[in-house]
This record gives structure tokens, sequence and C-alpha cells, in this order.
């Protein structure tokens, strides 16, 4: 099983920021950890603002920028349009370790360690 998360685009500002991670491209390592992250932009369904979700089923879910691009939304902001409903959403990142044997407990114990 693969193993993947999602980061608010905030959280890795302030990871940048306070030089926890070392970001080239779109690989992130972090400092003081052997553990790389694949990152590829996407968004967290937070609510629905208008509409219903019951044809989309996305609320809680996170889709890459190229899977929503492939739906035929459009996104403004925190917002974004799919079909007849609005949905308000997160922007970040899917990130996936680059190495394969990567557990999930691992990733949770670099992430807690990085303060998420």
């Amino acid at each position: 099983m693969s193993v993947k998360c999602f980061l608010p685009q905030g959280v890795v500002d302030s990871w940048i920021t306070a030089d926890k991670v070392e970001l080239s491209g779109e690989v992130m390592v972090f400092r003081g950890s052997s553990l790389s992250l694949r990152l590829v932009p996407g968004f967290y369904f937070d609510h629905v603002a208008g509409g219903r979700d019951e044809d989309h089923r996305l609320l809680g879910r996170v889709k890459s920028k190229a899977a929503v691009a492939a739906l035929g939304a459009e996104v403004y902001m925190n917002s974004l349009i799919l079909g007849e409903t609005a949905y308000e959403v997160e922007a970040g990142f899917v990130a996936k370790p680059l190495d394969s044997a990567c557990t999930r407990q691992a990733l949770i114990a670099v992430l807690l360690a990085a303060g998420y």
C-alpha cells in the first residue's frame, strides 16, 4: 500500500522558514532525517459552500491539482466549483515518500517531529 498524506501550503511554508526542510523542485527533505517526500500540488475538500456533495463525494478527501483539472473544476483562491457544487478547499500538497518501503508510522513520526 502506498503511504501518502496531505500537507497544507502554510505548513510547508512554515517548515521552510524555520529551516526544518529543504525543498528542491518537487522533493522535500526533512533535516535530520533521511525521509524525502515528492510534493504534488493538491487540494483538501473542507466543506460545501453551495450545492450538494452527493454527486461528487469529495468532502474530506484530497485530490491533486491535475485530478481536479481533469474533473473540469474551476479553482479561485480557496473556492472550487464543480458542476453545480461549490466547495471551500485548502491548497497544499499530496506528499508521498520517495522510499517505497517507508511505513505510515515512520512518516507520522517525522511529521510530528517537524511540528505537524
